[in-house]
C-alpha cells in the first residue's frame, strides 16, 4: 500500500462564460492518490478533509477509485484553488487555505502494510500540515519515500528551500518540474542544483512540459519526449505523471529494493508520460484508469 500525504481541495476553473466557474476535485497529493487508485495500485490518502458537501464529493471520488481517505476530518470548509491560466498554458493558482480543512491537525498514524509514501506540495511547506508530513516521514524510516515539492511561488515560503535541501537523504525519488528546480536553486545554476540532487537522491525525475521528461538513476540518464496528444487542460498532468511513475515502481518491485537499470528507467518514464498525456486531453485533474490506458494501446505496467 502507498500512503499519500498532503492536501485535498477544489479547483475552480474558468468556464466558457465570464463569471462562471467549473468545480473540479484537486490538490496535488490527492490527485496522485486518485491516479494510483485508477491504475489499480492500493493507496490511502492522509490529509485534512472537510465534512462539507465538497469534502464528501472528494472522499466519494477517491473511494470510487479504490482509495481510502484516512483524514483527519474537519468541520471547516474545503480549501479552494482558483485556476488563472488558459487551457494550454501552465496552470497558475490563487489558493484559499486559511480557516479551512487544510489546517486540520491530528493526522492518523500509518496503518500496516505501508511500503511507500508519497508527499510534497503545500502540505509539506505550510504549517500545521507540514509538521504532520515531516513527522510521518521521520517515523516511517524503512519506507520508500517519493517527494514532489510542487512549488507555488508567492505561497510556498522561502524557508522551504532549506527544509528541502536539508532532508534530501530521506528521499528515494524526487520528481519535480524545471520551474520547481529553478525556485529551489534560487541563485544557484540549474545544472549545479540538479547535481546536488543526484548526489544524494537515488532517483530524480525532471519534467519539462512540452519537452517531455528526463530521469536520472546512478550513472543512467534518460530523456523521453512527450506523447502526441491534443492538449485540453494542463491541470493535474504532473500529478498523473507522478502516479504513473509510482505505479510502475510498485509493479517492478522498486519499493522492495529491486534495482533500477537504464531499461527500467526508460520504461518508467514512458509509462508516466502516457498517463500524463491522457490527462492533458481532459478538463481538470482527471487521470486515466488502467482500462483506458489499455484501450489506447502500449504496455501497461504489471500486465
Amino acid at each position: 500500500m502507498i500512503a499519500v500525504l498532503g492536501e485535498a481541495l477544489v479547483d475552480l476553473l474558468p468556464a466558457e462564460r465570464p463569471g462562471l466557474w467549473r468545480a473540479r476535485a484537486g490538490g496535488s497529493p490527492a490527485n496522485v492518490a486518485l491516479g494510483l487508485g485508477r491504475l489499480g495500485v492500493p493507496a490511502r490518502f492522509y490529509g485534512g478533509l472537510s465534512r462539507d458537501g465538497w469534502g464528501r464529493w472528494i472522499r466519494d471520488r477517491l473511494r470510487a477509485a479504490g482509495v481510502e481517505a484516512a483524514g483527519p476530518f474537519s468541520e471547516d470548509p474545503t480549501p479552494l484553488a482558483r485556476v488563472e491560466a488558459g487551457a494550454a498554458e501552465e496552470a497558475r493558482y490563487r489558493f484559499y487555505l486559511r480557516g479551512t480543512a487544510f489546517e486540520a491537525a491530528g493526522w492518523p498514524q500509518a496503518g500496516e502494510g505501508v511500503r511507500a509514501v508519497h508527499a510534497g506540495s503545500l502540505a509539506a511547506a505550510l504549517p500545521p500540515a507540514a509538521d504532520e508530513v515531516w513527522g510521518w516521514l521521520e517515523r516511517l524510516e524503512d519506507a520508500f519515500v517519493s517527494f514532489d515539492p510542487n512549488v507555488r511561488p508567492g505561497l510556498t515560503p522561502a524557508a522551504f528551500r532549506g527544509v528541502f535541501w536539508e532532508r534530501l537523504d530521506r528521499f528515494d525519488l524526487v520528481k519535480l518540474s524545471a520551474a520547481d528546480l529553478d525556485w529551489l536553486a534560487e541563485s544557484e545554476d540549474r545544472d549545479a542544483a540538479l547535481a546536488r540532487l543526484r548526489a544524494v537522491v537515488p532517483w530524480v525525475v525532471l519534467t519539462l512540459g512540452a519537452g517531455g521528461a528526463v530521469g536520472f538513476c546512478g550513472a543512467h540518464e534518460v530523456h523521453v519526449p512527450p506523447p502526441r496528444v491534443r492538449v485540453v487542460d494542463t491541470v493535474g498532468a504532473g500529478d498523473a505523471f507522478t502516479a504513473g511513475l509510482l505505479a510502475w515502481a510498485e509493479a517492478a518491485g522498486v519499493f522492495g529494493g529491486a534495482p533500477l537499470d537504464r531499461a527500467g528507467l526508460t520504461a518508467a518514464l514512458v509509462f508516466a508520460c502516457r498517463v500524463a498525456g491522457l490527462t492533458l486531453e481532459r478538463v481538470g485533474a482527471d487521470p486515466p484508469t488502467r482500462k483506458e490506458l489499455e484501450a489506447r494501446g502500449g504496455e501497461v505496467c504489471g500486465a
